[in-house]
């Protein structure tokens, strides 16, 4: 069985509802009014009083129902709920954003909201990331991200802590335990706007008594809420100006206006009261011509446009012409503005037969809600042993939410941050904040960090550690330059100085340094920084050659490498038969009258498939094929100023025959 109450500023609403597998049946509910001043625009302002009404309600639903009520559901009033903005911005490192970076950076704009709000006695009840962006473009993840800076901003949720104190003081003397929370714009949201409409920009319109709460939905969350103090009493007191009439009486007939025959009234001094419709009418139509317009210009303020939808619930929404005058104000469609009752939600049955009307949408939507335990906003943990109320607005809450809510000294208890470093970069100053504190956390005596979810009942313990002193190294604020050499992207660091001494990559950056690069980068520097070879392959094989230099993509000679240049690897004016001696292939070395020589052997050679000679210039990258031929004698004497004719010729001692082939090492003497 589930208890449901709503606690308004004129009335308390109970319902006693059993769940069904859809949703849930209603089986009882009660209506009890106030005493006089109980309740100020939906805040509790006298607990004795509220805590009469609910006990009234309670008594008379226990004694139909036959039964014992131990627990309630209820929910607190979202007008008091503000939703605060906070931002942080950071440098880039050159290194890609990794997650420590983000949940720092994320800290920071939790904390700027928190200092916007300045409000001590307040609680932090949760909170969501609204955008992350590089260099001003909007990202969905920051993590792996490049850029030259990183932005996140948050949207936190404060409610006074009074408020919630004050709730559980009325629980305590009824004696009731408290098994559920919620937002009241929430559970009239988890009525009629279900989640998987949520994706809808919709607006939801509470019209109480005292006060009308709006909330908004987008991109399928609730991302705003927002309160005029101008509702159904303000529409009642007009009433009563006009006619000298109690509130009460006043209260019958602004209902009666929609439906109905007029109630018989009389004023303060007994005279009765003869007024129609039309009048009572054109008493309202101006007060909710303001209520509207107001309720507009916050609708459009919390969610910077025109809406999709409006839907609008509670009693004091009830008057004829409020939905309309809500769609002019909006620029909407009247068919897109509906006044919602209970009457036909699906899933809320009925079996008084009673339960008619917007009023009930709130007290309705709170069992709903406790029914699929949705949207609960209370949790109870220990944090270094103190007691923490910690509200539940999202799921996810976490250690660092229950620090915030229980009040403590965030600074004091996780530790504190390590100095930054102040530096210029090629003349510009840079600002690196130190590194968070990374505290000692444990869940139940189990290891666990700042963002590790806590849950109902859990024992947490925070001890301080001041975070790690911050090291930037070059590498981590110079990028490197990429270009692309034969069609292969490289990437090649710069020359870089501190203090004008030149530094390697890993160089650490200290606080008050002057860092000097360039993106340029010389060529011969790419050359030995990247310990290029220019390779040639011979048959198959393949050779580097030492004697080249890296030339535009047109084969231009240039000096300096640019970011993203494509270039080309070009040996120096090296030909074939210059590269065969190089490598030692296809020549024979002989010995020829006491003096050595090298002899190229004759060839049949291509390159890259094309015929090719010997005094061919070759290019890094090319594949050369030659098939070599046998050296005689004879043809060693075509490079010698002189003929065999004449001459006795010996090979290695030994009377030769002219055409005899040579091998390496032979030893030919010419004798005349």
């Amino acid at each position: 069985m589930i208890f449901a109450l709503d606690i308004g500023t004129r009335t308390v609403i109970g319902v006693i509802a059993e769940e069904i597998e859809s949703g849930i049946r209603v089986l009882d509910f009660e209506i009890v009014e106030h005493e006089e001043r109980a309740m100020l625009d939906g805040q509790i302002n006298d607990v004795p009083k509220v805590a009469r009404a609910v006990m009234r309600v309670k008594n008379v639903l226990e004694e139909r129902l036959k039964t014992k009520i131990e627990k309630v559901s209820t929910a607190v009033a979202g007008r008091f709920l503000k939703t605060v903005v906070g931002e942080a911005v950071e440098r880039i490192p050159a290194s890609k954003i990794d997650g420590d970076f983000v949940r720092a950076l994320e800290f920071r704009a939790l904390s700027d909201a928190v200092e916007k709000n300045g409000q001590s006695r307040d609680y932090c009840v949760g909170y969501s990331i609204l955008e992350y962006a590089v260099d001003n473009e909007k990202v969905r993840n920051l993590i792996g991200q490049f850029g030259e800076k990183a932005t996140v901003s948050v949207i936190a949720a404060f409610l006074p802590q009074r408020m919630v104190e004050a709730l559980f003081s009325v629980m305590k003397e009824t004696g009731l335990s408290l098994e559920y929370l919620t937002l009241e714009p929430m559970a009239a949201m988890n009525l009629v706007v279900p989640q998987d409409l949520r994706r809808l920009n919709i607006a939801l319109i509470d019209v109480g008594a005292g006060t009308s709460d709006i909330a908004i939905s987008r991109d399928g969350t609730i991302v705003a809420y927002g309160m005029i103090p101008m509702a159904g009493d303000e529409i009642t007191e007009k009433i009563c100006d006009a006619h000298l009439l109690s509130f009460q009486d006043g209260e019958r007939l602004k209902r009666a206006i929609g439906d109905g025959e007029l109630p018989k009234v009389e004023n303060i001094l007994g005279i009765p009261v003869n007024t129609t419709r039309e009048e009572l009418l054109n008493i309202v139509n101006p007060v909710s011509d303001s209520i509207t317009d107001e309720i507009a210009k916050i609708i459009l303020d919390l969610n910077g446009k025109v809406p999709a939808a409006v839907v609008i619930v509670g009693g004091g929404a009830k008057v004829p012409g409020f939905t309309k005058l809500v769609a002019e104000k909006l620029s909407l469609p009247i068919n897109r503005v509906a006044l919602r009752g209970v009457e036909n939600i699906v899933y809320a049955q009925d079996i008084t037969g009673k339960m008619k009307g917007s009023e009930f949408v709130t007290p309705v939507g709170i069992a709903h809600s406790a029914r699929f335990n949705i949207s609960k906003i209370f949790k109870q943990v220990t944090v270094n042993s103190r007691t923490v109320q910690l509200m539940n607005l999202t799921g996810r809450e976490d250690v660092l939410q229950a620090l915030m809510q229980g009040g403590f000294n965030v600074k004091e208890i996780l530790g504190s941050p390590s100095a930054g470093i102040t530096y210029e970069l090629n003349g510009e100053v840079v600002v690196v904040p130190g590194n968070m504190p990374e505290p000692h956390v444990s869940i139940n005596g189990k290891h666990a960090t700042l963002r590790t979810h806590v849950n109902d009942g859990d024992i947490i313990e925070v001890s301080p550690s001041d975070g790690k002193p911050a090291v930037i190294r070059v590498k981590d604020v110079v990028k490197p330059v990429k270009v692309f050499i034969d069609g292969e992207p490289v990437e090649v660091f710069p020359r870089v100085k501190i203090n004008s001494k030149d530094v390697s990559a890993d160089e650490i950056i200290s606080d008050g340094d002057s860092v000097e690069f360039r993106e340029r980068v010389d060529v011969e520097d790419v050359i030995k920084m990247l310990n290029l070879r220019c390779q040639v392959k011979v048959n198959g094989n393949i050779y580097s050659l030492s004697n080249f230099t890296i030339v535009g993509e047109n084969g231009e000679p240039i000096k300096t490498v640019e970011p993203e240049q494509v270039l080309r690897l070009k040996s120096k004016n090296l030909t074939i038969g210059e590269f065969f001696n190089r490598i030692g292939i296809g020549t024979l070395s002989i010995n020829v009258n006491s003096k050595e020589m090298r002899i190229p052997l004759p060839a049949q050679i291509k390159i890259n498939g094309e015929e090719a000679q010997l005094n061919t210039l070759i290019n890094c990258g090319d594949d050369i094929e030659a098939l070599f031929g046998k050296l005689r004698i004879l043809d060693v004497f075509k490079f010698l100023k002189f003929t065999p004719d004449g001459f006795k010729v010996l090979l290695n001692g030994s009377l030769s025959d002219l055409r005899e082939e040579l091998r390496n090492g032979d030893k030919i003497e010419a004798i005349l």
